[in-house]
């Protein structure tokens, strides 16, 4: 998965942009509570370790 499509599922599930932070982008939920940092890496894949611990903040 490629951290735009990461992204795309973040919003999807709820989450919304707050802040920029350095190289990352802040995602916040308010239904769940859950902040999560998103790199600006674009196209580029997501590190199959930290794809898996996303995914489950995300769809949570």
């Amino acid at each position: 998965m490629k951290w735009n499509e990461m992204k795309r599922l973040a919003v999807a599930n709820g989450f919304r942009f707050v802040a920029s932070r350095g190289k990352h982008d802040e995602y916040f939920n308010e239904e769940s509570g859950i902040t999560i940092l998103l790199e600006r890496h674009g196209s580029q894949e997501v590190r199959t370790g930290l794809m898996n611990r996303l995914l489950k903040q995300i769809k949570r």
